[in-house]
């Protein structure tokens, strides 16, 4: 992580194979769950939800796609009671699926990815059948492809929401109607769940959401006792209208979920093997804290940069990134963050990067708006690498150099040269040039001191040989850090020793 010529000088060979990197150290999703992020998310849409608000969640696509987004609303209803999942007519498996030949249909959900009920407290239990995918069964052949013997003319229109939500509750009639008048009789309300991404009419959940609110107020229910609906969708899954202007319906965003602490504790849960020392440690935890400031709300490439990138210069960690980024699209830019806070602190995003929140391009992370790709970082011109090495450095060691430099100070009596110099004299000379631009007259208290001025000031005192060198290394990191230039490899393992060194050891 040095500047100049070092930034180029480290052979490829030092940055290892990701393929070969972080073998078996798959994140879960259960471990996700347990982060303080999205625990403190989950918290906040439980809390609406027991409160009696409807609530819609929006995710960005990739989250939808990998599959978390199915995941995460799963961690909600498991806390709730009374919940309804709605069956969709798409399955995550098919949502690409080209089946031009069965028009508004999608093949069967497969097996790895079946349509889950809460209705047992949080305990997964099988839907009863459902005719249209049992007829669709009939139709799509194992491959995937339409039966040879059946037109695909025969496909059956899909089940609108409401027919297979009332299919769902058992009701006959006005779906409506009858949720208010058992909420009125003092039945348990019920959370109705829509993933509208397994629709092919998502419109039709914000049509009912609307309805069903508009209902429950005319009919005087109170908040605790009005059934409620969590809407959880992609941007682009609801009509344009919707997006935050759902009424008395809260509306949450997958944004600024994740923390540098979540990073911090994932890597923390994946402890490295062969550390030997607590020098040895301290310089992981500066590499670790690089990873997460380079990957920010990425977690998962914050995992496989850490296996895979074991600290260096800067051209070891941008060829890291180089080999765990993403090809960036032919003919796409990456988006250029705001600079505003107010964007970052936000409770969604702003207009200017819905687009790219929504492709899962930028994301609030730590106070600011932070690239998820992060293609900009490889260009060797850019200062934007080394920025966050430094302010990763600066985080780790700059409480531990000025410990260091607060250990030094209350050594210093018993270190003085008494036969020649007192105490005012070294403070006098120790000053910083601050004080002598202000006041000459004025003495700064020994506890002000600055590491510049005590490296000044170190002859008056009797230090060994060793004690000069950490107090010269503590001096020169802290010169670098300020002036934003990172620490190379050899610079930060000499300042761990002398940071998980005693000034008194020889």
């Amino acid at each position: 992580m040095s500047s100049g010529a070092a930034d180029s000088a480290a052979p490829e060979s030092s940055v290892p194979d990701p393929a070969a990197a972080g073998t078996g150290r798959h994140i879960m999703d259960e471990d996700l769950a347990r982060l303080p992020g999205p625990r403190r998310h989950l918290d906040m849409l439980e809390a609406d939800l027991r409160a009696g608000r409807s609530c819609v969640w929006y995710f960005p696509d990739p989250v939808v796609e990998s599959g978390r987004a199915d995941f995460f609303v799963r961690e909600l209803t498991h806390r709730l009671e009374a919940v309804v999942p709605v069956p969709g007519v798409v399955s995550r498996a098919d949502r690409h699926a080209d089946l031009a030949s069965l028009p508004m249909q999608r093949a069967p959900i497969d097996e790895s990815h079946q349509s889950w009920a809460d209705t047992d407290h949080g305990q997964d239990t099988d839907l009863p059948d459902d005719p249209y995918s049992s007829l669709l069964n009939r139709l799509i052949a194992p491959g995937g492809s339409v039966r040879p013997s059946l037109a695909p003319a025969a496909a059956v229109p899909a089940a609108t929401l409401e027919e297979r939500l009332a299919k769902e509750l058992g009701v006959t009639g006005d779906l409506v109607e009858t949720l208010t008048e058992q909420a009125a009789a003092g039945r348990t309300p019920h959370v109705v769940v829509v993933r509208c991404w397994d629709e092919t009419s998502p419109e039709e959940a914000a049509r009912l959401l609307r309805v069903a609110q508009a209902t429950f107020h005319e009919a005087g229910l109170p908040g605790h006792a009005r059934p409620r609906f969590l809407l959880a969708a992609r941007a682009a899954d609801l009509p344009r209208a919707t997006l935050g202007s759902q009424g008395r319906a809260a509306v949450h965003w997958w944004w600024k979920v994740w923390t540098r602490l979540d990073t911090e504790v994932l890597m923390a849960w994946r402890s490295r093997s062969g550390v030997t020392d607590a020098a040895d440690t301290l310089l992981r935890r500066v590499i670790d804290a690089v990873v997460a400031e380079v990957c920010g709300p990425d977690i998962d490439r914050a995992l496989a940069l850490r296996d895979t990138w074991d600290g260096g210069d800067l051209g070891t960690l941008r060829r890291a990134l180089s080999r765990l980024l993403p090809k960036p699209a032919a003919g796409s830019a990456e988006p250029v963050p705001p600079r505003r806070l107010s964007t970052a602190h936000a409770s969604a995003p702003d207009a200017e990067i819905h687009g790219a929140w929504a492709r899962g391009a930028v994301d609030s992370w730590d106070g600011r708006i932070h690239p998820t790709h992060g293609h900009s970082l490889l260009d060797a011109n850019s200062q934007e690498l080394r920025v966050l090495v430094c302010h990763a450095q600066n985080r780790v060691l700059l409480p531990l150099i000025e410990e260091a430099r607060t250990t030094l100070i209350h050594l210093v009596p018993g270190m003085l040269r008494k036969q020649r110099f007192t105490l005012r004299d070294f403070c006098d000379k120790a000053r910083s040039q601050h004080w002598r631009n202000t006041d000459e007259a004025a003495v700064p208290d020994l506890e002000e001191l600055e590491l510049g001025g005590l490296s000044y000031a170190a002859y008056m005192l009797a230090l060994t040989t060793m004690q000069r060198h950490r107090l010269r290394t503590l001096h020169t990191a802290r010169n670098s850090l300020s002036h934003r230039t990172p620490l190379n490899h050899d610079e930060l393992v000499s300042l761990a020793e002398v940071l998980t060194t005693d000034w008194t050891a020889v």
